[in-house]
Formats: C-alpha cells, structure tokens, sequence
C-alpha cells in the first residue's frame, strides 16, 4: 500500500495547523477503546504502592520525556513519598535519539534504580521496539517487578514483556514518522487516565478532591485550603490555621476540624488510614 503524499509545505499555514489538529481528534477515541487495559494498569499500580513498592517510569526520546513529566507531577499532586516514584529516560533529559539504542546507558540505569519485585515499570515506547527500553522491561520482568507497557502499536516486543499492555492506536502521523505530535498526545492522555486512577484507588483523591495535594507555593496553599474548607465546612481562614497547625497535611486538617482531634492525633490518623473516607467514618 502507497502512502498518499500530502504537501505539507505548500499549503496555507493555517490549513497546516488544522490538519495537525484534526489528527489529534483520534487520541481519545483511541484510548476509549483500551479503557480495560488503563484501568487494569492502574489497579497494578495502587497495589504495587500500597504493598510498599515504588512506581518507575521510563522511555526514550519523546516518549522518556512524556515518561519523566508524568512522574515529575505525581508526588505534589497526590502526596506521594518522592523515593516512590522514579523515571528515566535514555541518555538523560536533554539528550539526543540516539540514546534510544544505548544499552550500556540502559545497564546503568538498571544498576542506579535497583528495581525489585514489590516495583512496578511503565514503560513507554511509541513503537513498542525502543532497545532502551525494552531492555528496563526485560530486567523488570526478570526480578520480579511489574511491567505496564504504554504503546502506539499492537503486538510489540514490550507488549509481550508487559503483564499489562496498553495499546493506544492512533494510526499515521500527519508529520509521518513523528510520533511527538499524534503518539505523543496518546501516551500523555493514556498515562493521565493510568495514573489519576490509581492514585483513586489508592485513596489518595475524595470525592473529585486533591484531598493530599503539597501545598508547595502560594497557588498551591489556596487550593489547599480550599479543599479543607469544602470538606470540613468551615470558612477558609479557619481551613488555613488548621492546615499550618497540621503541618500542611489537608488530610490531618480536615480530621482535626472535622473529628474536633487536636494536630497531632489528626496526622497520626491521617497516616494510618489508607483514605480520608475512612479516617472519618471508622469509629
């Protein structure tokens, strides 16, 4: 079959722009239809984390960039200790694509993350082919460790290593052969849905609350505070002293206002329940 030739350089710049765009609308459909794969994959990752084990994303190029961003929102969005979330990508941020076939880079990613069984790998390969990556799987599936494969194809190489495969087809790229457009836009909303919903089942979210979100910076407090207050149902002055008096913790701070615990017993409580649903209503 011949692939229809499109003169991309001969057309109108917004009729560039909207063919662009226009292949973007296949992303969500595409990933509609793997929505059991996503959701088995997120039920591997709240079990591997809740039994202790550590989350490490990985690829190379576009798709170890989109691997690294992933895992770099995780902790602040959901309160995750940050030795349990890793990522890699080949060669390092910054680096070229030919780092995807550096398999001494790979080794030496291996030795620095140490992955054991409790772990689990995302890996993320547009191909499902990258060398780098396929050897991180390899080595997972070796010691034991999960492997969640986030792929653009059907029937790869790190399909057959993973014990989940997420397989999001978004057919041929306007810009052919560049998975960072159309690919890429897969592979972000796919690992999106994988992670959000894990961080649900892991009781990390109440309600459609952020409910163990750091409040990192001044943004990050208000909204904080904010969800203290919701939950809580008090005004937001009240919502922030609490939240100071509860080491920023909005999980302690909603228990302390809500079960009138004074900060310290609000934070143990806060720890020892796996959701903020159950710290309230157990007796």
């Amino acid at each position: 079959m011949v692939t229809a030739v499109v003169d991309l350089d001969l057309l109108p710049t917004a009729e560039v722009v909207g063919r662009l765009l226009d292949a973007e609308r296949r992303v969500v459909p595409a990933a509609e239809a793997v929505i059991g794969s996503i959701a088995e994959g997120a039920e591997v990752l709240a079990a591997r984390l809740r039994a202790g084990g550590r989350v490490v994303f990985a690829g190379a190029g576009t798709s170890g960039r989109i691997a690294v961003a992933e895992a770099a929102e995780l902790p602040g969005t959901f309160g995750l200790p940050r030795a349990a979330v890793l990522s890699r990508v080949a060669g390092g941020v910054g680096s070229t694509d030919s780092a995807e076939d550096d398999l001494d880079g790979a080794h030496r990613d291996l030795a620095d993350i140490a992955l054991a069984p409790a772990d689990v790998l995302v890996a993320v390969a547009a191909s499902g082919s990258t060398p780098y990556t396929l050897t991180l799987a390899d080595a997972a599936r070796a010691v034991g460790a999960a492997v969640v494969a986030v792929v653009n194809a059907s029937g790869t190489p790190l399909a057959e290593f993973a014990d989940v495969a997420i397989e999001v087809e978004v057919g041929a790229e306007v810009l052919r052969g560049s998975t960072r457009l159309t690919a890429g836009t897969a592979q972000k909303v796919a690992l999106n849905a994988l992670t959000t919903a894990a961080m649900v089942r892991l009781g990390r979210v109440h309600g459609d609350l952020m409910v163990d979100v750091e409040p990192a910076n001044a943004k990050l407090r208000l909204r904080a505070a904010g969800i203290v207050a919701e939950i809580a149902g008090c005004d937001p002055a009240t919502a922030d002293r609490a939240l100071a008096a509860c080491g920023d913790s909005a999980r302690a701070a909603i228990l302390h206002l809500v079960l009138r615990l004074d900060p310290a017993a609000a934070q143990a409580r806060a720890a020892h329940y796996g959701s903020l649903r159950e710290a309230l209503g157990a007796p």
